[in-house]
């Protein structure tokens, strides 16, 4: 007989900022729990619902401001999707906020939902920084207590505007942010030299690679959503203006507290990073609830409640402190 072989094993421990213990998991599934889907809802239901247009540079991005007739805000919050994610792709959250909680949503120029001047518009990550503060100034947000949070692409924005003294907020949380766009960056340098109609023919051969091997249901029907509301001038043009951005290196600037969530990890956000980016931030703090994928978007949900519920003094809310991190800044 053969001596028996050894299995590798394959397992990656994970770093300490990337756990929790199984007392801190139940809680997390039961904060999640609670925001289970309601019956009979009208997503973004007219009587609570209103539509805004605001002006920038060369056009006007959308603002849907969502007020329950009772709500538990002790300060405002405003919420800023990732890139080119659509309205009717946050169900979820809408289940979880609809009857308790005023926010606004801010979708950024390289949204369809975007009206631009195809001529003169940038779609510059600069120029949607300073979209963003326009509508925070159009909403006559400044001077009052709001938090603002933003996942993903979006953050990255945030982040150019605190760098570039573009943005303010009073109180800022980022949720899985992107240190660089993940696009692939041959597609980025080619990007210009395609033509628009061309590359409307190649969006279904690219949908059909992309979701290929993918078994998680809940990142299946987000990323086909996320390719489904792909506006091709605009992203193209956006993607090619970021091609050779990388945040790593250069969030040592921004003085302000920036508070960074992760609870998930999926083929363009990369778990490890958060904690990282977090440590570069001389005042940045990090804070991990573990869950799968098909519950981040209600987990997503909760954790914007419980913020909701608090005032800027606070900022962090009681049931997610025990969440934090220490950072070890010494590395």
């Amino acid at each position: 007989m053969g001596k028996n072989k050894k299995v590798k094993d394959t397992s990656v421990e994970k770093p300490p900022e990337l756990t929790v213990t199984p007392k801190q998991q139940k809680k997390i599934d039961e904060f999640i729990d609670v925001t289970r889907k309601k019956e009979n809802i009208t997503y973004w239901d007219e009587k609570i619902t209103k539509y805004i247009y605001v002006p920038v540079d060369d056009g006007e991005v959308k603002v849907v401001h969502l007020k329950p007739e009772k709500t538990i805000n002790k300060r405002i919050l405003v919420f800023m999707p990732g890139w080119g994610v659509e309205l009717s792709g946050f169900h979820d959250l809408y289940d979880a906020l609809h009857d308790c909680v005023e926010i606004y949503y801010i979708e950024s120029r390289e949204k369809r939902s975007s009206k631009l001047d195809k001529k003169k518009a940038s779609m510059s990550i600069e120029q949607m920084a300073k979209d963003t503060q326009e509508v925070l100034n159009y909403l006559e947000l400044p001077g009052k207590d709001f938090v603002f949070v933003t996942p993903c692409w979006g953050a990255t924005i945030v982040f150019i505007g605190l760098l570039n003294k573009t943005f303010e907020a009073p109180s800022i949380v980022v949720i899985d942010p992107m240190h660089k766009l993940w696009f692939n960056k041959f597609i980025n340098t080619i990007s210009p030299a395609i033509p628009v109609w061309l590359a409307n023919l190649l969006i279904p051969p690219i949908k059909f690679f992309a979701l290929l091997g993918m078994k998680e249901k809940a990142q299946k029907q987000r990323t086909s959503a996320f390719i489904d509301s792909c506006d091709i001038w605009k992203w193209k043009n956006a993607a090619h203006a970021v091609k050779d951005l990388e945040l790593f290196g250069m969030l040592g600037d921004i003085e302000q507290e920036i508070i960074v969530f992760n609870a998930t990890s999926d083929r363009i956000h990369n778990q490890e990073d958060y904690p990282k980016l977090a440590k570069e931030l001389p005042k940045g703090r990090f804070f991990f609830m573990n869950t799968e994928e098909s519950k981040r978007e209600r987990l997503l949900s909760a954790v914007l409640r419980e913020l909701a519920a608090v005032d800027g003094k606070t900022n962090i809310p009681p049931v997610l402190a025990e969440f934090e991190k220490k950072l070890d800044r010494s590395k």
